[in-house]
């Protein structure tokens, strides 16, 4: 779907900026003309925001769509596969530390588990190895 589509089905959008609108929400109503931030993305998806809290879900019910309906079809490359995403903007320093330190905790509890002689379920094996890989990622963001 194209943001001039998805812009056709809300009520009054204003811009803000380049590629920025805000409107009413369609998922709860109200008067506020702002509550509504409509983005779009590096990758063509549209973003979407409800400051008063509703769900992309709800907000996109709310206009006749699904979440598949923000997203622009992937082009495919030669070697198959779909073409990787774009970050739109570095990792902040503190999403940084807060990241490592949701994935710390993660490593601490299963290492105090194994302290006192638990055996690590497969469950919290494969987590484990999803905080080591979040923080290898990280690292390398941090790096390049």
């Amino acid at each position: 779907m194209t943001i001039d589509r998805l812009l056709s089905r809300l009520d009054n959008p204003h811009p803000t900026g380049r590629d920025r609108w805000r409107c009413a929400c369609p998922a709860h109503g109200g008067k506020n003309k702002s509550t509504l931030s409509i983005g779009v993305g590096d990758d063509g998806a549209v973003l979407l925001h409800c400051f008063a809290g509703c769900d992309v879900d709800a907000v996109v019910r709310a206009l006749g769509l699904s979440v598949d309906d923000l997203f622009p079809p992937r082009n495919e490359r030669p070697g198959g596969g779909a073409s990787p995403l774009k970050r739109r903007r570095p990792i902040t320093a503190s999403q940084a530390i807060d990241l490592l330190h949701d994935e710390a905790l993660v490593v601490w509890v299963v290492a105090s588990d194994m302290a006192i002689g638990k055996t690590v379920s497969e469950a919290d094996h494969a987590r484990l190895t999803q905080a080591v890989a979040r923080i290898d990622r990280l690292r390398a963001e941090v790096y390049s």
